[in-house]
Protein backbone atom coordinates (compact mmCIF):
# COMPACT_ATOMS: atom_id res chain seq x y z
CA UNK A 1 0.00 0.00 0.00
CA UNK A 2 2.67 2.20 0.79
CA UNK A 3 4.55 1.48 -2.54
CA UNK A 4 1.21 2.22 -4.19
CA UNK A 5 1.11 6.18 -2.50
CA UNK A 6 4.61 6.79 -2.83
CA UNK A 7 4.74 5.76 -6.71
CA UNK A 8 1.49 7.99 -7.37
CA UNK A 9 3.59 11.24 -5.20
CA UNK A 10 6.38 10.24 -7.62
CA UNK A 11 3.87 10.21 -10.56
CA UNK A 12 2.34 13.60 -9.50
CA UNK A 13 6.00 15.44 -8.82
CA UNK A 14 7.53 14.47 -12.02
CA UNK A 15 4.76 16.13 -14.03
CA UNK A 16 4.33 19.05 -11.81
CA UNK A 17 8.14 19.45 -13.04
CA UNK A 18 7.28 18.84 -16.15
CA UNK A 19 4.75 21.79 -16.15
CA UNK A 20 7.25 23.91 -14.57
CA UNK A 21 10.10 23.32 -16.86
CA UNK A 22 7.11 23.97 -20.08
CA UNK A 23 5.92 26.96 -18.76
CA UNK A 24 9.94 28.22 -18.52
CA UNK A 25 10.27 27.66 -22.21
CA UNK A 26 7.38 29.69 -23.62
CA UNK A 27 8.37 32.67 -21.28
CA UNK A 28 12.38 32.34 -22.53
CA UNK A 29 10.12 32.58 -25.96
CA UNK A 30 8.88 35.29 -25.92
CA UNK A 31 8.95 38.15 -23.22
CA UNK A 32 5.72 40.10 -21.70
CA UNK A 33 6.08 43.88 -23.81
CA UNK A 34 8.52 42.57 -25.72
CA UNK A 35 9.19 44.35 -29.29
CA UNK A 36 7.21 43.23 -32.37
CA UNK A 37 7.23 44.80 -34.80
CA UNK A 38 10.46 45.73 -37.88
CA UNK A 39 10.55 48.78 -40.31
CA UNK A 40 10.31 46.82 -43.31
CA UNK A 41 10.79 48.35 -46.51
CA UNK A 42 8.77 48.30 -49.01
CA UNK A 43 6.09 46.18 -47.24
CA UNK A 44 2.22 46.92 -47.28
CA UNK A 45 0.75 47.06 -43.87
CA UNK A 46 -2.50 48.08 -42.52
CA UNK A 47 -2.74 50.65 -39.58
CA UNK A 48 -4.40 53.37 -38.68
CA UNK A 49 -3.33 57.23 -38.29
CA UNK A 50 -4.15 59.86 -35.77
CA UNK A 51 -3.07 63.31 -35.74
CA UNK A 52 -0.82 65.57 -33.10
CA UNK A 53 -0.37 69.41 -32.56
CA UNK A 54 0.18 72.04 -30.04
CA UNK A 55 2.57 71.20 -27.15
CA UNK A 56 3.05 67.62 -28.35
CA UNK A 57 5.88 69.22 -31.21
CA UNK A 58 7.96 70.21 -28.94
CA UNK A 59 11.28 68.18 -28.21
CA UNK A 60 10.98 65.68 -30.81
CA UNK A 61 12.27 62.47 -29.71
CA UNK A 62 14.32 61.04 -32.49
CA UNK A 63 16.40 64.66 -31.94
CA UNK A 64 16.89 64.06 -28.21
CA UNK A 65 17.47 60.19 -27.71
CA UNK A 66 19.97 59.80 -30.25
CA UNK A 67 21.83 63.01 -31.04
CA UNK A 68 21.76 65.18 -28.09
CA UNK A 69 19.51 67.75 -29.32
CA UNK A 70 16.57 68.05 -27.20
CA UNK A 71 16.16 71.29 -28.66
CA UNK A 72 14.51 70.77 -31.41
CA UNK A 73 10.89 71.23 -31.79
CA UNK A 74 8.85 70.14 -34.56
CA UNK A 75 6.92 72.50 -36.52
CA UNK A 76 3.29 71.39 -37.79
CA UNK A 77 3.90 72.66 -41.32
CA UNK A 78 6.37 69.13 -41.11
CA UNK A 79 4.93 66.01 -42.57
CA UNK A 80 5.99 63.88 -40.15
CA UNK A 81 5.03 61.00 -37.85
CA UNK A 82 5.04 59.85 -34.88
CA UNK A 83 5.34 55.90 -33.54
CA UNK A 84 5.53 54.25 -30.34
CA UNK A 85 9.42 53.59 -30.26
CA UNK A 86 9.30 50.19 -27.76
CA UNK A 87 7.14 48.27 -30.01
CA UNK A 88 9.80 48.26 -33.22
CA UNK A 89 12.82 45.72 -32.68
CA UNK A 90 16.02 48.04 -31.78
CA UNK A 91 14.13 50.98 -30.33
CA UNK A 92 14.52 54.92 -31.32
CA UNK A 93 17.24 53.20 -33.68
CA UNK A 94 15.20 51.19 -35.93
CA UNK A 95 12.21 53.90 -36.67
CA UNK A 96 14.06 57.46 -36.44
CA UNK A 97 14.18 59.31 -39.03
CA UNK A 98 12.92 56.42 -41.27
CA UNK A 99 10.31 57.62 -44.61
CA UNK A 100 6.95 56.21 -44.72
CA UNK A 101 4.00 56.29 -47.33
CA UNK A 102 0.81 56.29 -45.98
CA UNK A 103 -2.13 56.15 -48.25
CA UNK A 104 -5.83 56.22 -47.24
CA UNK A 105 -7.80 56.08 -49.91
CA UNK A 106 -6.50 57.50 -52.80
CA UNK A 107 -4.42 59.89 -51.27
CA UNK A 108 -0.93 59.36 -50.61
CA UNK A 109 1.12 61.12 -48.90
CA UNK A 110 5.45 60.21 -47.44
CA UNK A 111 6.18 60.81 -43.90
CA UNK A 112 9.30 61.16 -41.91
CA UNK A 113 9.55 59.25 -38.06
CA UNK A 114 10.74 61.63 -36.05
CA UNK A 115 8.72 61.25 -32.67
CA UNK A 116 7.69 59.21 -29.89
CA UNK A 117 3.92 58.45 -29.84
CA UNK A 118 3.81 56.98 -25.87
CA UNK A 119 -0.14 56.48 -26.33
CA UNK A 120 0.46 54.61 -30.08
CA UNK A 121 -0.44 51.37 -30.70
CA UNK A 122 1.39 48.51 -32.68
CA UNK A 123 0.77 49.71 -36.77
CA UNK A 124 -0.64 52.86 -35.30
CA UNK A 125 1.49 56.49 -37.00
CA UNK A 126 0.69 60.12 -34.95
CA UNK A 127 0.99 62.50 -37.76
CA UNK A 128 1.37 66.14 -37.54
CA UNK A 129 -2.26 68.35 -38.32
CA UNK A 130 -0.88 69.25 -41.62
CA UNK A 131 0.21 65.80 -42.64
CA UNK A 132 -3.18 64.56 -41.43
CA UNK A 133 -5.30 67.26 -43.55
CA UNK A 134 -3.53 65.69 -47.13
CA UNK A 135 -5.29 62.76 -46.01
CA UNK A 136 -8.30 63.35 -44.62
CA UNK A 137 -10.44 66.39 -42.24
CA UNK A 138 -8.98 66.56 -38.61
CA UNK A 139 -12.58 66.20 -37.67
CA UNK A 140 -11.95 62.02 -38.12
CA UNK A 141 -9.38 61.95 -36.19
CA UNK A 142 -8.80 58.47 -36.59
CA UNK A 143 -8.07 56.90 -40.29
CA UNK A 144 -7.75 53.94 -41.62
CA UNK A 145 -4.38 53.65 -43.27
CA UNK A 146 -1.97 51.51 -45.18
CA UNK A 147 1.63 52.17 -44.75
CA UNK A 148 5.18 51.16 -46.39
CA UNK A 149 8.86 52.20 -44.93
CA UNK A 150 10.39 53.31 -47.57
CA UNK A 151 13.90 55.13 -48.30
CA UNK A 152 13.63 59.00 -48.00
CA UNK A 153 13.64 60.47 -51.00
CA UNK A 154 16.70 62.98 -51.52
CA UNK A 155 15.37 65.65 -53.53
CA UNK A 156 12.43 67.92 -53.70
CA UNK A 157 9.72 69.59 -52.03
CA UNK A 158 11.04 68.09 -48.76
CA UNK A 159 8.16 68.72 -46.23
CA UNK A 160 10.52 67.88 -42.86
CA UNK A 161 14.12 68.76 -42.00
CA UNK A 162 16.89 66.91 -43.29
CA UNK A 163 18.72 64.59 -40.83
CA UNK A 164 20.60 66.48 -38.02
CA UNK A 165 23.81 66.43 -36.87
CA UNK A 166 24.77 65.94 -33.39
CA UNK A 167 25.19 68.94 -31.35
CA UNK A 168 28.84 69.35 -30.19
CA UNK A 169 29.42 70.56 -26.42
Amino acid sequence: MKFSHFSTLLFIVIIALIAVVEAGKSNKKRKPNAPTQRVRFNRKMNGVSTWFNGHDLKGAACYGTLLGNSHVDAKDGWYIGAVRMKHYVGGYRAACFECARITSGRRSIIVRIIDDCAGCKPNQIDLTASAFKALAPLSRGVIHTKYEFIRCPSRGNLKWPKSPKARSN
